[in-house]
């Protein structure tokens, strides 16, 4: 996705730049004066790095990897949080948005080809949303070997802390984009960027948010793709790309996954008319442009 373009009413713009959750990250602040912006700025990079030590893979001591090598977690709220909206998707998706599919990834990051099916009978144990307990705080896996990954929605549920965090120090308008972009009240110009990153078409973003999942765009060594299907089938993808534009950006994210796995667009138009997504880009194989 591309960004461009503020309000005229808003000149004044602050600008940081990093990354997070293993994406580019940027926050644009309109408005304020040095030390409100100062503080709002230390404010969304403090929750930044709290994102990480809850949810990235990569952090050897986040709470996820606590979870995933001990089979439970007494969780911070800010898990719990999400924990909360993973399950909503994954019964508005039809269970196709499931995290539990990590034990499916790292066979298929090492696998020598495709699996085999005996090869994903036996995995088929450790997946599965249902087979995660939830009580109050704890959350624990009722299978051993079991293992939870959040790539799908950890990006968005970050655009949405900071976006709230910006707002509780008076920044109202505003645009995170933490590998999702979310507005606060300042429109802004997004471009939906295909596959191999070609501009499909142009929004406006304003209190809102829009996500992008390419089931090929990114691929393991071996070839296999990041997406993939909890129901343990081989996935063929319909889609080149996916673009979700919600009210949050964790909504679009997850929403942008779960579609990518579908064969056709009855799940994007049924998001779009019960009002989950405000409008969705299938970017299919075929070349064509599918909008709703």
């Amino acid at each position: 996705m591309s960004v461009s373009g503020s309000s005229p009413a808003q000149s004044e713009v602050s600008v940081w730049r990093g990354r997070a959750l293993g994406a580019e990250a940027e926050i644009r602040l309109f408005g304020g004066d040095n030390t409100k912006t100062g503080q709002a700025i230390a404010a969304a990079r403090d929750t930044v790095l709290r994102m990480e030590r809850l949810f990235s893979l990569y952090q050897p001591r986040s709470a996820l990897n606590a979870l995933n090598a001990n089979g439970f977690l007494e969780m911070p709220p800010e898990f719990a949080r999400l924990m909360s909206l993973v399950d909503k998707l994954h019964r508005q998706t039809d269970g196709l948005f499931d995290p539990t599919v990590q034990p499916l990834m790292v066979a298929q990051a090492r696998a020598d080809g495709e699996l085999s099916a005996t090869v994903r009978k036996a995995l088929a144990a450790k997946v599965g949303w249902a087979k995660v307990q939830r009580q109050s705080s704890h959350l624990s896996f009722a299978v051993p070997g079991m293992a939870m990954t959040l790539n799908g929605i950890a990006q968005g549920f970050a655009t949405d802390r900071v976006s709230e965090v910006l707002n509780a120090h008076g920044f109202a308008p505003h645009l995170v984009h933490i590998g999702e972009y979310r507005a606060g009240e300042q429109s802004a110009h997004i471009g939906i960027a295909g596959q191999q990153g070609e501009v499909l078409d142009s929004i406006q973003l304003f209190n809102s948010a829009v996500a992008t999942s390419a089931p090929l765009g990114t691929r393991f060594e071996n070839g296999n793709g990041h997406i993939v299907n909890p129901d343990l089938t081989k996935t063929i993808p319909s889609w080149r790309s996916v673009s979700v534009k919600a009210k949050t950006a964790a909504e679009a994210d997850g929403l942008s996954t779960a579609i990518a796995l579908t064969a056709s667009p009855e799940l994007a138009k049924q998001a779009v008319e019960i009002g989950l997504a405000q409008a969705i880009w299938l970017e299919a194989t075929t070349g064509e442009l599918l909008r709703f």
